[in-house]
């Protein structure tokens, strides 16, 4: 299609060039400037690659209408304008492509590339010899009536339920009759009600991470009040660990890592601020449209004391803590990359949408357009996300102090680009003088040396956090191709028309457009943004969002199995005051959360893969709970909150791209604050399926593969829990009986079945432990009880969730 593209332009070019050619005639100087000095460099050192045999990049080089055609990055030459020719900036070696590749052209030769350009590019008996003609505009582009109703991009409607008349189960809320009608079609009904010792398991753990312990469970089962399960809820909601497992959630989404990763992998020392804030936030229920505001344009948002202010600057490092491609040697394309990393984490994260696929063109399944996206990419143009983009590049920090200790941060940053300013002013004058005179300066710019190593010794003791901050507003042009080179018509800063609809109008110039930017993200009657925050919340109750692609609500993600569900809980949630909360509270009380995990035998032909939810999903563990939860259960786990364990200097090169290397993970601290290092993450939690750190991800896979086994019985995780449970249970009671119940209830929230006591008995009597003739009694027995907690950590029933 690209081919038949060129063809027909090609085929227009010629003809309306033909057509105007009779009145353009060039000087007969620059026609011999050209036949003497300019066709045979082209063919020389151009034609093997560009000419009629071979066109790398879809370009051609051996006539004037194929030049102005140009190739996959657009015209190669814009006649009378060197400057702007994607020709000249190529043969200069100024950009991402630099030809001919290994020996650049003398300055001599690119002179006369560059006058031949100027004189107006005339090339004799060249198939057309015209100037290039103006193409006609196209005009904004017209959506479909199928795009424009797509169920994605129509306002949220509270639905009336329906009316079950009929139903044998309990009806809790508005969720439960959703549910059956759909179920009631296809004549499935919910699966009967989990017990009581199942279920504080269940909702503890999706709650908090964590396990219930022992007491918590023999309250809950001996609580015959009404309202038992709802103190149970609150209780759970209130407590620290809901905003460690549902903050991890949003960082999932929001790629968190400690690391930059790619080209260079250096300390982000300052992430785990944001990961904090984060955490708090969700503790704290503050409300997500102001949770989402915060995070796009925290540090514009006025008002509020001098901690209330920090907090949003800090939020703000969702749009720093992104990967970087550090080295990149074109500044502007660097620039470019973070601003398309932004804009396609926010896409997913907020909207549900993958925005990058219109970086390069007009989206291709989805109505997004690439002026939609230069519009949007214009708003963090003019955002300061990074502090330089030389290599290696250095990204956005600001200083959480007060006014005056900022002041003292900045007058230090000053006189350190001094101090350097002048260093490389001397080392390059060094550097061009004879060796007499780079001897005699040798003093002098060590002498500067030493007060730049002075200058940022003297750093103020000031707490910094990744952080983004205005920055010269500015409209971009549509990169043709996605190419900052190959420059289209401007596109001022707005909102996708799809949703911001005609009366659309550009951002003033005197700002980015975050402030304005996050606000539309979070009126009330955005179409996504209520949407794609209520599936994610289902998804991590029950397994699977009512959309099951939750990063993607457009053409090609999935549909929503129950839309008019999907579209209750976004209005419900909208008028909760958006409250996490409320929305876990109104999940976790329905009828059908509390279902059990055992389906009907009808639900393996009618709903195989409970798409209806007539039962609840058996799910594992995730990658944190795991571990968390092992540790909760030996009586390890340090439940110490905030800070960072990354113990190394800013910007240091931490794992497997430098000489540096990460190994404080042997500490009993919650999961979530372990460090993530991107291209090198913790062996325990990438073998539990831990997702990538670099990409927006709001539904981990889950696997089931060897290595996680083995994990479960080899690690230095397992040997240490298994060995304090052990010793805790042989202190605390005095008979194997007793200890096999204790290990039990401690480790799977119930007492031994018979036959399992039978069972554990042989085998502490016929273990090769206790037969160790190098151990002492008690060594034996403890060897022994180590084996057994071992064998139930790693077991099916500790591992999953009924």
């Amino acid at each position: 299609m690209r081919d038949a593209n060129r063809l027909g332009a090609r085929a227009l070019f010629t003809m309306l060039s033909l057509v105007a050619g009779a009145a353009w005639a060039p000087a007969q100087s620059a026609i011999d400037h050209f036949e003497k000095k300019v066709r045979p460099l082209l063919v020389e050192k151009c034609f093997a690659c560009h000419g009629p045999d071979k066109q790398k990049g879809g370009l051609r080089v051996d006539s004037r209408s194929a030049l102005l055609l140009g190739g996959d990055r657009g015209t190669a030459i814009v006649v009378g304008k060197p400057k702007e020719s994607l020709l000249l900036r190529t043969l200069a070696h100024d950009g991402e492509v630099k030809m001919p590749p290994k020996n650049k052209l003398s300055p001599a030769e690119i002179a006369a590339v560059t006058e031949w350009v100027q004189a107006g590019a005339p090339w004799p008996n060249s198939e057309a010899t015209a100037p290039m003609p103006v193409a006609p505009k196209a005009g904004p582009r017209e959506f479909t009536r199928e795009e424009q109703n797509y169920w994605a991009f129509q306002p949220v409607k509270r639905p009336t339920a329906p009316v079950i008349s009929d139903s044998k189960v309990p009806l809790r809320n508005d969720i439960d009759r959703f549910l059956l009608a759909k179920l009631h079609e296809k004549g499935l009904s919910f699966a009967p009600a989990a017990d009581r010792r199942t279920l504080i398991r269940r909702i503890t753990f999706d709650l908090t991470g964590l396990p219930p312990t022992t007491a918590e469970v023999d309250a809950f089962m001996k609580d015959d009040a009404p309202d038992a399960y709802d103190k149970l809820v609150e209780r759970l909601l209130a407590s620290p660990g809901y905003g460690e497992k549902w903050g991890r959630r949003w960082l999932d989404v929001a790629r968190y890592a400690d690391s930059n990763g790619m080209d260079e992998n250096l300390a982000y020392v300052n992430a785990w601020r944001y990961r904090d804030w984060v955490i708090k936030s969700v503790n704290d229920d503050k409300p997500y449209d102001q949770f989402i505001r915060e995070q796009i344009a925290g540090d514009l948002i006025p008002g509020g004391s001098d901690s209330e202010r920090a907090d949003r600057l800090t939020a703000t490092g969702f749009l720093v803590i992104g990967p970087k491609m550090l080295a990149e040697d074109d500044p502007m394309k660097m620039r470019m990359d973070i601003i398309d990393e932004q804009l396609d984490t926010l896409g997913q994260a907020v909207m549900g949408l993958t925005l990058g696929c219109a970086r390069c063109h007009d989206h291709k399944f989805d109505p997004l357009t690439a002026a939609d996206y230069y519009s949007l990419a214009g708003i963090f143009y003019s955002t300061k996300t990074m502090k330089t983009f030389n290599v290696v590049a250095t990204w956005n920090e600001r200083g959480l102090g007060t006014p005056q200790s900022n002041a003292a941060l900045a007058v230090h940053d000053k006189k350190v680009a001094a101090a350097k300013s002048a260093l490389s002013t001397a080392e390059k004058k060094q550097k061009a003088g004879t060796p007499e005179e780079q001897a005699a300066a040798k003093p002098e710019v060590q002498k500067l040396r030493d007060q730049l190593a002075a200058a940022q010794k003297a750093r103020p003791a000031v707490d910094e956090v990744m952080a983004v901050e205005d920055n010269k507003p500015e409209n971009l042009k549509i990169h043709l191709r996605g190419n900052h080179l190959t420059l289209g018509d401007e596109s001022p800063r707005r909102f996708p028309k799809i949703m911001a609809g005609a009366v659309n109008p550009p951002i003033k110039g005197d700002r980015s457009g975050r402030l304005e930017f996050a606000a539309w993200l979070t009126r009330p009657e955005h179409p996504l943004t209520a949407r794609v925050m209520a599936n994610r919340i289902w998804a991590g109750h029950f397994g699977t969002g009512l959309v099951r692609s939750p990063d993607n609500f457009g053409k090609l993600g999935e549909r929503p199995t129950h839309p008019e569900l999907l579209d209750w809980l976004a209005a419900e949630f909208v008028k909760s005051n958006w409250s996490l909360k409320q929305m876990h509270r109104l999940i976790v009380t329905s009828t059908a959360y509390r279902m059990s995990s055992e389906g009907a035998a009808a639900v393996a032909e009618k709903d195989p893969e409970n798409m209806l939810y007539s039962y609840f999903n058996r799910r594992r563990l995730g990658a944190e709970e795991v571990r968390d939860g092992i540790l909760a259960t030996a009586g390890l786990l340090d439940r110490t909150m905030g800070g960072t364990l990354l113990k190394v200097n800013p910007r240091q090169y931490v794992n497997s791209t430098g000489s540096k290397r990460f190994d404080g993970y042997e500490n009993a601290r919650r999961s979530v604050y372990l460090p993530i290092i991107r291209s090198g993450v913790y062996d325990v939690l990438q073998t539990l399926d831990f997702p990538d750190p670099s990409v927006p991800n709001g539904q981990r896979n889950t696997s089931t593969i060897p290595t996680q086994a083995l994990l479960l019985l080899n690690s230095s995780l397992a040997d240490k829990s298994s060995e304090a449970l052990a010793t805790a249970i042989l202190a605390g009671n005095s008979d194997d009986p007793a200890r096999i119940d204790d290990a039990y209830r401690r480790i799977l929230g119930r007492l031994p079945t018979s036959a399992e006591t039978t069972k554990v008995i042989a085998y502490l009597t016929k273990s090769d432990a206790t037969r160790d003739p190098k151990a002492n009694a008690d060594q034996r027995r403890l060897l022994a009880w180590r084996g057994l907690c071992r064998v139930l950590l790693a077991s099916n029933e500790y591992i999953f969730v009924e």
